[in-house]
């Protein structure tokens, strides 16, 4: 699948929970960024992030399924940072 629209291609990388202090419920846990792995990025982006891992706003997330399988795609953006 090629992004298009200054759009990346990302697998969103999950972090194991860690044990802490205080309990917060899962449903009631909201990540505001997120660590992800850009697989590939449209041709007009500013910059070829390919393999590097960034951090991204959640809410730029679009998850698309296509013949039941999801590729999920951010706005160049919502990117926070590289890695």
């Amino acid at each position: 699948m090629k992004p298009l629209n200054r759009r990346l291609l990302i697998e969103v990388i999950e972090e194991e929970p860690q044990q802490g202090a205080f309990f917060v419920p899962v449903e009631e846990k909201v990540e505001e960024f997120l660590p992800a792995k850009v697989i590939s990025c449209a041709d007009d982006c500013t910059a070829d992030l390919s393999g590097k891992t960034v951090i991204i706003h959640a809410f730029g997330r679009e998850d698309v399924t296509i013949k039941g399988r999801t590729f999920t795609f951010v706005g160049e953006s919502h990117l926070i940072c590289v890695e």
